[in-house]
């Protein structure tokens, strides 16, 4: 992606918290909580491919709402230790009464579209929500007396002050004090509302192809945000930017930051004063970043099943990318971890009947955190001196480089020591999966070679050579100053397991003629690339490594899909970080479809650079 001219900065700035403090002490003891029923399955793919084709009619601003909901228990503070486990599990026995699709009532108005829960349905709900605050409440209140009888129980003396453990005097103002409110009047679901009237019979379209006979697989969520940036904007970096002032924040594509409305309206130059997700405080160009959903910051505590699309309770086993797995609806519960616990050892069955079948899993891989996005477009000016020769200057920063022009590397970053960390990573969960690979497909972006190595060492695959495919490189319309050098499969041979005797489907000469290739013509090279690679491939499992666009163009198609349009897509890859992995499997019929991939999905924060020079006065 290219970079942004930076707006200037004026010489004068009026400081506000980021004064006293560069750092929000994020290590809060109250949190606000909010409890969902959210949709699954079909219905919850109808409601976001009705936001997606809303976007479009909103120039890409549509909705406020990124997650699908019924408001059961409005935003509550409660202390982060008040345990919700139990609660919520006594909650989902309710979901009994919902074993049909949840009756929903289409209301559209000037401004406001949505569905209303049917009042049968509703009263369940309604239950649900209450029965929620006075299991909350009952046990908040019971948590403080035990507290105190704590107290009472190592300083005698303070027992004078409590007459009756039972009465008001015991609970803390704190604690007496916390507002927990049901949703009982009009359940709803918002679909959309305060647009434009020019939009109102497109909107109104769109509204009515939603089919809600899907819409029988509910879950209660419980999220939960920090209260002190609740007021704040919320806004996800579009464009990376390396900091050159002790007060101005590292950004980074993809991460999330805090900007208040008045320092939008207030800026003189572009700049604002914004908080990280990790609570650095400082400045940062408002056009390296767009407005997004505030629930793309939220953290999700927990979630349980409330009903399923299924009559029966059980899942039946099933094999799930390999893995044998069975478990009750009732017991799918967790709170902050993944659905499918990591299994060390698949199923030797399962593995041997896929192969005699000849089905074929395909994973695809965006490559790791690059240096050029790490450390901004001018990392090279600082780490290469006048011989041009490589010098780290981060830990972040790779060891050592091959040999290279400088002006090479600005094109084709490399990986950062946390990106090989990452592959790494992913490399052993796909491992502890059980996967084997017969082939592996590269794109020729040195970071793409790097990731896939990485991966393969990690797997301790060490003789499965990697194929570099130019078919597998990103859409040539963002190389305006044309395409990388690429380092040759004979000179990356030289550092990796290279299959140089292997015959790309799509030159390099190829891609300089395709430079000005339009989205249509780059969906159609992706796909024309994947079908010659499977065709190329009899059995086993396949590995291909590439960009954050790939993980969309290369299967899209493949699957039966349509392509997407300039503004979906570019929806779309914000929503791909480093090492996302997409898992297609072959059917019966010889047709392909989306799966669940079979390794751990990798989260994590952000590091901004440190300045050792804020704690001179000097």
């Amino acid at each position: 992606m290219a970079s942004l001219p930076l707006p200037p900065r004026k010489q004068s700035r009026n400081f506000t918290f980021s004064q006293t403090s560069n750092k929000i002490h994020k290590h809060t003891r109250i949190r606000e909580y909010i409890l969902y029923c959210c949709p699954t399955n079909h219905f919850q793919k109808g409601l976001e491919n009705f936001w997606s084709q809303a976007t479009e009619l909103f120039n890409g601003s549509a909705h406020n709402y990124s997650i699908p909901h019924i408001t059961l228990v409005s935003f509550f503070k409660a202390h982060e230790d008040v345990n919700f486990l139990d609660t919520l599990k006594t909650l989902a026995e309710d979901g009994k009464y919902l074993n049909r699709p949840m009756q929903l009532e289409l209301y559209k108005s000037s401004n406001f579209m949505g569905f209303f829960v049917n009042e049968d349905d509703a009263n369940v709900l309604k239950r649900i929500a209450l029965k929620f605050v006075k299991e909350i409440q009952d046990s908040i209140i019971s948590d403080t007396i035990d507290g105190i009888d704590h107290l009472i129980a190592c300083f005698p003396y303070c027992a004078s002050a409590v007459n009756d453990k039972t009465s008001s005097r015991c609970i803390p103002k704190s604690s007496r004090s916390i507002s927990l409110e049901p949703h009982v009047k009009n359940l709803h679901l918002t679909l959309a509302y305060q647009f434009p009237t020019n939009v109102y019979q497109n909107l109104a379209e769109l509204v009515e192809q939603i089919d809600t006979s899907y819409a029988n697989s509910w879950e209660l969520r419980l999220y939960s945000r920090d209260p002190r940036l609740a007021t704040k904007q919320v806004h996800k970096v579009i464009y990376s930017h390396s900091s050159r002032e002790h007060d101005e924040l590292e950004l980074r594509v993809g991460d999330y930051v805090y900007i208040s409305g008045d320092a939008i309206q207030n800026s003189i130059d572009g700049w604002v004063e914004g908080i990280s997700c990790n609570g650095n405080v400082g400045f940062l160009p408002l056009n390296h970043t767009e407005r997004t959903s505030e629930t793309n910051v939220w953290t999700l505590n927990a979630t349980v099943p409330l009903c399923q699309a299924s009559d029966n309770n059980e899942i039946s086993t099933d094999a799930i990318d390999g893995i044998v797995q069975s478990h009750s609806l009732r017991e799918d519960f967790y709170i902050n971890e993944n659905r499918f616990s990591q299994t060390s050892k698949m199923d030797e069955n399962v593995t041997s009947n896929l192969t005699r079948r000849g089905r074929r899993r395909i994973l695809i891989l965006r490559h790791g955190e690059r240096v050029d996005f790490a450390f901004g477009n001018t990392w090279t000016q600082f780490s290469f001196n006048d011989s041009q020769n490589y010098v780290r200057m981060d830990l972040n920063m790779p060891e050592t480089l091959p040999p290279r022009i400088t002006e090479d590397w600005e094109k084709d970053s490399p990986l950062t020591t946390i990106g090989s960390f990452q592959c790494h990573q992913v490399g052993q969960s796909l491992k502890n999966f059980g996967v084997n690979f017969s082939k592996v497909y590269v794109s020729p972006s040195y970071r793409c070679v790097q990731t896939a190595s990485e991966v393969l060492s990690a797997m301790d695959a060490y003789d499965v050579p990697l194929n570099v495919e130019y078919g597998l490189f990103e859409w040539c319309l963002w190389y305006e100053l044309g395409l990388p050098q690429f380092l040759t499969e004979k000179e990356l041979g030289v550092i990796f397991n290279i299959n140089e005797e292997y015959i790309p489907f799509m030159k390099k000469d190829d891609l300089e003629e395709i430079m000005k290739e339009s989205l249509e013509d780059f969906y159609s090279r992706s796909l024309s690339t994947m079908r010659k690679i499977l065709s190329n491939t009899e059995d086993g499992d396949i590995l291909i490594v590439a960009h954050a666009i790939s993980i969309e163009t290369l299967c899209r198609e493949l699957v039966g899909k349509e392509q997407r349009s300039r503004a979906e897509l570019r929806n779309l890859l914000m929503r791909i970080p480093y090492l996302a992995t997409v898992a297609i499997s072959e059917t019966d019929d010889h047709n392909y479809q989306l799966i669940e991939p079979p390794c751990l999905t990798l989260t994590h924060n952000s590091c901004s650079k440190f300045d050792w020079r804020i704690l001179d006065d000097n």
